[in-house]
């Protein structure tokens, strides 16, 4: 129905915005991208952008909060082999906007929440695991390992990601204790 926020019009327009944002992202940083870019690639007018996002940034935060939204609820308080799959699952389907907010990692807030509980479940465990109460360098072995996992997801999808989400679930759940 015309005039309904979410009909399939409104819809398809803003996934093609989205789909033009993650093809300009691909070649660019979000800081060089204009509206005029993203109308062109989307092949829609500036007013159509403007009825749907602010700015270029709105629209990469649209993007990286529905990423978000779809991960959340798989995380939970069970072992990482338990739901990395399925949250590998939804990287491979979703591999360039993935790849987008995995080299933004220090600067996606809602990335970062999302990191918040294992975070602090991890550093609980680590505390045990090495003996150790400084948070900074319980931190340091949980940087360490993130940083480990995040190589090995994007070289997975960079790779087309031929292995399964489980197989590459493994690799990380055998070198981590989280």
């Amino acid at each position: 129905m015309v005039g309904t926020k979410n009909n399939r019009r409104t819809q398809y327009t803003k996934q093609r915005l989205r789909d033009a944002m993650v093809s300009l992202l691909a070649t660019q940083p979000l800081a060089k991208i204009t509206v005029t870019q993203l109308c062109a690639v989307a092949d829609v007018n500036r007013g159509t952008f403007y009825a749907h996002y602010q700015d270029p940034t709105d629209l990469f935060h649209a993007i990286e909060a529905d990423l978000i939204a779809t991960i959340r609820p798989l995380l939970s308080d069970r072992p990482l082999p338990d739901w990395l799959p399925q949250v590998l699952a939804v990287i491979a389907k979703e591999e360039a906007a993935t790849q987008i907010i995995i080299r933004n990692l220090d600067d996606s807030p809602l990335l970062q929440a999302i990191l918040a509980p294992i975070r602090q479940r991890t550093l609980a465990e680590y505390q045990h695991l090495f003996h150790e109460d400084d948070p900074a360098v319980l931190n340091y072995y949980f940087e360490f390992c993130l940083s480990g996992a995040v190589r090995v997801i994007t070289s997975w999808l960079r790779g087309g990601a031929k292995e399964t989400p489980a197989q590459i679930a493994a690799v990380i759940g055998n070198l981590s204790p989280l």
